[in-house]
């Protein structure tokens, strides 16, 4: 989740860049790039579309709005990176590793900052404070990619190490300028920053044609998901939303004298005029509870509630089941974003 200045200072400290700012080419002028390797490998050690994916790709627009490469809203304004997550907190302290997308000599390395909410310390203001603990490679023939936000304590190598295509750089993290355990990964060619999915610089219009930086097997990997789910489960109590960012471990099961029943989903990619419904399913099969909505404004990640407080002597005990769905219309067609079912005994 690191911005241009990151990357600027990053260049600018190994002397081999001015500025960012260059003239885009048009598609019969650019050059043929030959990432290394063949193309890069994914920057992490995990099952995309399970326990990871891409929350932010490189913003497009050069305004005060954000576009990702596909026009979607999937970034932020002035992101320069493409962000690898693990859902939540819990899932960062089992440990996700970062490794090296390919081959090459480690210029950077740092680590000693610690994994905490932006939002209690406020914007980093120097290099590191940005970017939390990250390591640089240079992988020859003026590729360089760079990995930030990794975990205090686990970064692996140190300047002048030579790595491979999948050597071990750190764990994701949540250190520098972060809001969610993740690595941000962006990659430079000769002094310029690119986009691996397109290889075009963040001044490119989005929707434009370009070339993938990534290897044939990390491409397979990481098809454009613009939503996807977070955690879901049963409570017996209230939560709040960044509880539910953190994680949450779900009981084995609720006593029917329990204050609250309460069914909750954490997502991410929601989009302006989604539609979520939100049901709680008695033991009986009947609707215990349940809402609909259309949602308002995009947002990167949100949470959801749905439950009831205890108003007699007990629960009904049994098996309750929760269920999620979030639609989307592309046209005159709706289709199913995210669709979850979770189920508790109440006992």
């Amino acid at each position: 989740m690191t911005v241009r200045s990151v990357l600027s200072s990053l260049l600018a400290g190994l002397g081999i860049l001015a500025g960012l700012a260059v003239l885009v080419q048009s598609p019969a002028d650019a050059e043929t790039l030959s990432p290394p390797g063949g193309g890069f490998g994914l920057p992490v050690d995990c099952v995309m579309g399970e326990l990871c994916s891409i929350q932010n790709y490189v913003d497009y627009d050069d305004g005060k709005g954000w576009k990702d490469h596909t026009c979607g809203s999937l970034s932020y304004d002035g992101h320069r990176g493409v962000d690898f997550r693990v859902p939540t907190e819990i899932e960062m302290r089992e440990g996700t590793a970062v490794i090296a997308a390919a081959d090459g000599k480690v210029i950077f390395a740092f680590d000693g900052q610690p994994d905490i909410h932006m939002r209690e310390t406020g914007p980093g203001k120097t290099r590191e404070e940005r970017n939390g603990n990250w390591v640089a490679i240079n992988h020859g023939g003026g590729w360089i990619t760079t990995y930030a936000h990794l975990m205090k304590g686990t970064v692996a190598v140190k300047k002048g190490d030579r790595v491979k295509r999948g050597d071990r750089l750190g764990l994701i993290g949540l250190s520098g300028n972060s809001e969610f355990p993740h690595v941000h990964f962006a990659v430079t060619h000769r002094n310029k920053l690119l986009d691996p999915f397109t290889g075009l610089e963040p001044s490119a219009s989005c929707g434009e044609q370009g070339q993938s930086l990534w290897s044939d097997a990390a491409q397979a990997q990481i098809p454009y998901r613009a939503s996807g789910l977070l955690s879901a489960g049963f409570l017996d109590r209230e939560t709040q939303h960044r509880e539910v960012m953190a994680g949450i471990v779900p009981p084995a099961e609720i006593s029917a004298t329990a204050p609250v029943l309460l069914f909750w989903i954490g997502a991410w990619g929601s989009r302006e005029g989604d539609i979520e419904t939100m049901t709680i399913i008695g033991p009986d099969g009947s609707r215990f509870v349940g809402s609909q909505k259309t949602i308002e404004r995009s947002q990167a990640v949100i949470s959801r509630f749905v439950g009831k407080r205890l108003r007699n002597p007990a629960w009904q005990k049994g098996t309750y089941r929760g269920l999620y769905r979030l639609e989307r219309r592309r046209g005159d067609v709706t289709f199913t974003v995210i669709d979850v079912t979770r189920e508790i005994e109440v006992r």
